[in-house]
C-alpha cells in the first residue's frame, strides 16, 4: 500500500516566510532556498532575520584558479563555496559580517556583504590624511586590522577603523 506523501512545495507563502525568518544559520537558510521554487521565493533577503546571534564563519584563503571564496562554519564544520566576484583578487578582512575589500593594484577600499552582495564604496586611501594631517603619496594597500564600529546593515552612522 503506497502512502501519500505531502507536497511540501504547496505550503502557503506566508508560512514559508515565517519559517525562513526563524532560521538562525546562514547555511540552513541557503539550503532552505534550494528545496524548490516556492521555498526559494519565500527566502528573500527581507525574510532572513539578520538580528539573530550567529556563530561566525571563517573565510578561507582565496585559491588560484578559483572563482569563489570558501567559508568554514564553526558550528557544523560545513564548507560553503560562494561566488563573490566583487571580492575576487582583493585583500579581504571581516568585521561584523561584512568584508573590507582592498584592491591590491589600485588601493580601492569597499565594504561588501558576502551573502547579500551589497557593496559600499569608501574614499580612496590617497584621499585621506595621515595622523599628522598630511596626504599620503604612497598607496598603502595592506591593512593589518580593520574593524567596523557598527554593522552597515543596521546603522548608517558607522565608522571603519584601520591599522596599517
Amino acid at each position: 500500500m503506497a502512502q501519500n506523501m505531502p507536497d511540501w512545495s504547496q505550503l502557503q507563502h506566508e508560512l514559508l516566510a515565517l519559517i525562513a525568518r526563524r532560521l538562525n544559520l546562514i547555511e540552513d537558510y541557503s539550503i532552505f532556498r534550494t528545496v524548490c521554487k516556492s521555498w526559494h521565493s519565500a527566502a528573500t533577503k527581507n525574510n532572513f532575520n539578520s538580528d539573530l546571534p550567529r556563530v561566525p564563519w571563517l573565510m578561507l584563503a582565496e585559491e588560484e584558479e578559483e572563482d569563489g571564496r570558501k567559508f568554514f562554519s564553526l558550528c557544523n564544520g560545513m564548507i560553503l563555496k560562494k561566488r563573490i566576484p566583487k571580492a575576487s583578487r582583493k585583500l579581504c578582512m571581516e568585521s561584523l559580517g561584512w568584508l573590507i575589500t582592498v584592491g591590491q593594484d589600485n588601493g580601492e577600499v569597499s565594504l561588501l556583504h558576502p551573502f547579500s552582495g551589497v557593496q559600499i564604496e569608501l574614499p580612496h586611501q590617497n584621499s585621506t590624511a595621515d595622523n599628522n594631517g598630511r596626504r599620503s603619496r604612497i598607496p598603502c594597500t595592506f591593512f593589518k586590522k580593520a574593524v567596523l564600529s557598527a554593522s552597515p546593515s543596521h546603522a548608517s552612522d558607522y565608522i571603519l577603523m584601520v591599522i596599517d
